[in-house]
């Protein structure tokens, strides 16, 4: 098991902690160096709500995001270029080889077969990349397990979502590649019907309760969903631009809202309980 595969294990579980809500998931046992085709819906969110249910793994992932400040930090991976990223996808032929040295070494896989996301049951074509990939899966002398994934996002664009994963795996790699497509495609769909069948997680209790707790944050955060929905191009996006404005913004106001506590004689560590006996109420 590679360092890549368990930092990125480590980054999942962060984000889980600090923005996913209750995840319904019966994720199976995903042995070492299998891949997991999932699909896409929510913009880099979904790699690490997958990633959250795989312990250690490698993931996929668009170039223009490692382009980003941090972004080889918050998203490690293998980097490729879609004919989207200003450029042409026909270049990727490092990342392929990343890609099959990292199967052979026993790191799990998660790859996006749609190449792109959009919110919603509809699901969108199957990249050619794809089909490479199952291609060369084929003539390895040990053909990796393929497991499928979906995840349904009861508040896609909100902080503390609830989320239902559905999975379907281990599926044998078909003899012939020539329905590799709409093979991808309907076990894709497998996996989503099963995530929308299951029983959406109870409401968080505590809620209100958290929101008059955090009180002094909210026009802040209120600020940071307007900036998102305004930088975002499209809503699959808004949910990724929230936690890239809002974690550092939260914490710039946490800053100034202990120096002011200090300045006025109030005692400096009631900005630091308000926000996270209100984070912790909401994540109730």
């Amino acid at each position: 098991m590679s360092i890549a595969a368990k930092y990125s294990g480590v980054i999942t579980s962060l984000y889980r902690w600090l923005w996913l809500g209750k995840v319904e998931s019966s994720t199976p046992e995903i042995p070492s160096g299998s891949v997991v085709f999932a699909a896409h819906y929510n913009g880099a969110v979904d790699g690490f709500t997958y990633g959250s249910q795989i312990r250690q793994f490698i993931a996929v992932v668009s170039v223009q995001w490692q382009r980003l400040p941090f972004g080889r930090w918050l998203w490690p991976g293998i980097p490729v270029k879609r004919n989207k990223d200003n450029g042409s996808a026909a270049g990727n032929t490092t990342a392929f080889r990343a890609i099959f040295h990292a199967v052979e070494s026993d790191d799990t896989l998660l790859f996006f077969p749609e190449g792109t996301s959009r919110l919603g049951q509809e699901r969108l074509p199957i990249q050619p990349g794809t089909l490479l990939l199952l291609r060369k899966f084929r003539t390895m002398k040990r053909v990796p397990a393929v497991y499928f994934a979906a995840a349904h996002y009861h508040h896609p664009t909100t902080w503390g979502s609830a989320v239902s994963i559905g999975w379907a795996g281990p599926v044998p790699l078909r003899l012939s590649s020539e329905q590799d497509k709409a093979w991808v495609r309907d076990n894709l769909l497998r996996a989503q019907a099963k995530a929308y069948a299951l029983p959406a997680p109870a409401p968080r209790r505590w809620f209100w309760l958290g929101a008059l707790c955090a009180l002094p944050f909210l026009p802040l955060w209120a600020a940071v969903a307007a900036a998102a929905r305004r930088i975002a191009d499209d809503d699959n996006v808004i949910a990724i631009w929230k936690f890239l404005i809002g974690v550092p913004a939260t914490f710039l106001g946490l800053g100034i809202g202990t120096f002011a506590a200090c300045h006025v004689g109030w005692p400096w560590w009631l900005p630091l309980a308000s926000l996270t006996g209100g984070w912790l109420l909401w994540k109730r």
